[in-house]
């Protein structure tokens, strides 16, 4: 297959250009396919990949957006391109060594594609399906906003890592609101024509007054958390200084009960009689909707959670809610669809909760409680995204209906004394929970660290619970040797210090 054309070039247009239209005008623009028909380092047998530039390149080089590992021999370092003409897309050989074929045919040097057509990279080498999308999924519109910003990170800026700062300054301003459409426009006119002199000239002057105008940004967003950072202190500084608050009614068990200290031992039989209630919680998968666009993602992560004797569910809040408390600056996950969550769309949380005795329970993050009296409302690339500001609120439960669960006292939650030995039931790390039929929580410890509450929480030392534990429940071990649920397990502080929060705190 062979067919007369200009010779292709890489350009700026064509990616990052084209890139950044498909991000802020998904509606004009259509995109297509391709799915991988071969495992390789990069990329499983049956992926689909979206490509919404105009221009991309196959090969082994670091720079292709459409890489290969080096176990592929006669795939060339830039082994063809598929390229946007039009309303059309045709695959361009660039390998001068080994051959690209379409449908089993060899392209000499270029050709059309067509919706169903196979690629393959030299004689026995990667296939790739082309594949156009039709009716509502023919424009990149349709896929999610914390998509195509991903992809463009992938399709357009991987050839250009040199200019990665500037265009990430543009991505930040034009969420921000800070630039108008007209860079947008000028590019979508470059990529129609070939560029002059005047014109690469004029996008070097928007690129200096974009990093200009990024650095400024950039300044007064510091000052801005330098801000929050202060009024987060202060406001751990006023919790402090709050008493603990009046002891509540009891919940479960006897409200006299006195634990045991550091020191003393729980029996095992008594351990064994509380392992039943208490569940391997796992996160099934997270719904993400925004804008008439659904996505699903799966294999979240796992956590813990136990069954109290007045029918509750009981886990922490950020195992159903894993956006509401982002890791970090760099958990752009839980961010993005935290501010979407804020922005109008929905994120759904599907859990399923297995326990030793083979019990299923089965919920979303819509049917648990929560309280949301704390959340905080913060600036997230022009967005708004809440983030809880009180660790006893690190909690949720749903409603089962069922008997037979563990007793909780929620008063001597209050004024655990110090040194009182906690036990602590859950799954770390996923461990204990080998498959369905084989589910048994493992044992954690920990003792008070202060008598009553810091920061309106139980902390703890000598803490040996880990990720996985997060919505266990914690035992104080009365005189009498039986467990009593006093809180739940929410985060780890260093290497030894925990934070429960107390049962009390669960309304």
């Amino acid at each position: 297959m062979a067919q007369a054309t200009q010779a292709y070039k890489r350009s700026l247009s064509g990616s990052v250009g084209a890139g950044l239209s498909s991000v802020f005008n998904g509606s004009g623009r259509t995109y297509y396919i391709l799915e991988h028909k071969v495992s390789s380092k990069y990329h499983k047998a049956g992926e689909a990949q979206e490509i919404i530039v105009d221009q991309i390149e196959l090969g082994r080089d670091s720079k292709c957006q459409v890489q290969f590992d080096e176990s592929f021999q006669t795939v060339s370092r830039r082994h063809a391109a598929i390229v946007r003409d039009g309303e059309n897309w045709k695959l361009i050989q660039l390998s001068k060594t080994n051959t690209t074929f379409l449908n089993g045919h060899p392209v000499q040097n270029e050709w059309y594609l067509q919706n169903g057509d196979e690629i393959q990279l030299s004689v026995n080498g990667p296939k790739l399906g082309f594949i156009i999308p039709t009716g509502n999924k023919a424009k990149t519109g349709s896929i999610g906003l914390s998509r195509r910003l991903s992809l463009f990170r992938e399709q357009a800026l991987r050839p250009y890592k040199a200019a990665m700062a500037v265009m990430g300054a543009v991505i930040v301003l034009l969420i921000a609101g800070g630039v108008t459409y007209g860079v947008l426009d000028h590019m979508g006119d470059v990529k129609r024509e070939k560029m002059t002199a005047a014109q690469i000239q004029q996008m070097q002057a928007d690129a200096d007054s974009i990093q200009a105008a990024h650095e400024a940004e950039s300044a007064a967003m510091k000052a801005e958390i330098a801000n929050v950072k202060k009024a987060n202190e202060a406001l751990k500084k006023r919790i402090q200084s709050i008493q603990a608050p009046a002891s509540p009614a009891a919940g479960g068990s006897d409200s006299t009960a006195t634990p045991r200290v550091s020191g003393s031992s729980t029996s095992n039989k008594t351990i064994a009689a509380c392992e039943p209630q208490v569940y391997f919680v796992k996160i099934s998968k997270i719904v993400l909707s925004y804008d008439g666009d659904s996505r699903t993602y799966t294999n979240i992560g796992t956590g813990s959670g136990f069954l109290l004797d007045d029918g509750r569910f009981v886990t922490a809040r950020h195992v159903v809610e894993p956006w509401m408390f982002p890791s970090s600056e760099e958990d752009e996950f839980s961010l993005i669809c935290n501010a979407i969550v804020h922005g109008g769309g929905d994120a759904v949380c599907y859990i399923d909760a297995y326990s030793p005795t083979g019990e299923h329970i089965a919920f979303t993050s819509k049917q648990v409680v929560v309280d949301r009296s704390s959340d905080k409302a913060y600036n997230y690339a022009g967005d708004e995204i809440r983030i809880p500001e009180d660790d006893d609120l690190d909690w949720a439960y749903y409603r089962t209906g069922k008997s037979g669960g563990l007793p909780y006292n929620n008063a001597l939650s209050t004024k655990l004394p110090v040194q009182a030995k906690l036990t602590v039931l859950g799954y770390p790390f996923g461990l204990g929970a080998n498959s369905a039929s084989d589910i048994h929580p493992i044992y954690s410890e920990a003792v008070v660290a202060r008598e009553g509450l810091v920061n309106k929480c139980i902390l703890t030392t000598a803490t040996t619970f880990e990720h996985g534990n997060s919505g266990g429940p914690v035992f104080a071990t009365a005189t009498n040797d039986d467990l009593i649920v006093v809180g739940l397990v929410s985060a780890g502080r260093g290497r030894s210090t925990g934070i429960v929060v107390p049962i009390a705190a669960v309304k």
